[in-house]
């Protein structure tokens, strides 16, 4: 177990590498989010159909409901659920898009919130798994110390902008997160 207990985590591989940089003190809280962020990126990818993303942009940009109408959008938001069934993020985002409906926000900023609050559940849940798998793998210590530094990167996480980075479909890096590939790229001071 030299390379640490990341290595055992099944996961998928950026949660690994997440994992690996909350438990490794030479990565400073900037990189530890920014694992975060391509992370949670992945598992949108992986999880979230582009027909619910459809049906989301459409409510929030007044498709179909070019009057603004809070029960025109709550029955789409219904029908949206159909589309994201099997995949517990996109249940989350569903959900919370119907919170923010309901709080009165229709606007696609409430869309880019509704994600962002969704990748921000779907990373603390991750989280404790990350947690737990390091708490029977290693000890109690080092459990917490990954745990908190991982809580502090996704707390850490604006949700409006996660919501746009997840939603864009510019690749990631134009949102300013980039594999360092050139010996001159280093660690950041």
């Amino acid at each position: 177990m030299s390379d640490g207990p990341h290595r055992s985590l099944s996961m998928r591989r950026p949660w690994k590498e997440l994992a690996k940089r909350g438990d490794q003190r030479t990565y400073d809280s900037e990189q530890v989010a920014e694992a975060a962020t391509q992370a949670l990126v992945n598992d949108f990818k992986n999880e979230v159909s582009g027909p619910l993303i459809n049906a989301l942009k459409d409510v929030f940009t007044g498709r179909d409901n070019s009057l603004g109408l809070p029960e025109i959008a709550l029955q789409q938001l219904e029908e949206a659920k159909a589309l994201a069934a099997g995949s517990v993020f996109g249940m989350n985002a569903v959900a919370w898009s119907i919170q923010l409906v309901y709080e009165g926000r229709l606007d696609k900023q409430a869309l880019y919130d509704a994600v962002g609050f969704a990748a921000k559940e779907r990373g603390f849940a991750n989280m404790r798994s990350v947690e737990e798998h390091y708490l029977r793998e290693s000890n109690q210590r080092r459990a917490n110390d990954v745990s908190a530094r991982l809580n502090s990167a996704i707390s850490g996480l604006s949700e409006s902008k996660l919501g746009l980075i997840l939603l864009d479909p510019h690749p990631a890096e134009a949102h300013g997160l980039r594999k360092r590939t050139d010996l001159s790229d280093g660690v950041p001071l």
